[in-house]
């Protein structure tokens, strides 16, 4: 998969992630402490800055800028799904 096709899969799985969390009014397992409303922010300004696909976007930027939490859930989803994918360097 190219880096557009990775940040819609990605943008799409946050999505699911941000209604489940709405719906529960708590966050998923992967958040540290219960502020559900915290983590719909932070899985939202995560996937701000992904490329979508056709665009031609690199995810060089979006992976530079996400946090430590922001990479291992990008890497752990790719990798639940199933998908190929080799991060940005740095």
């Amino acid at each position: 998969m190219d880096d557009g096709e990775v940040g819609t899969l990605l943008k799409n799985l946050a999505i699911l992630e941000i209604r489940a969390m709405a719906r529960r009014r708590k966050p998923m397992g992967w958040w540290p402490g219960d502020d559900f409303v915290a983590a719909v922010a932070w899985l939202a300004d995560l996937c701000h800055n992904m490329p979508d696909a056709g665009t031609g976007r690199s995810f060089a930027y979006a992976w530079r800028v996400a946090d430590d939490r922001g990479r291992t859930w990008i890497l752990d989803s790719v990798a639940r799904e199933g998908i190929v994918w080799d991060p940005p360097p740095g």
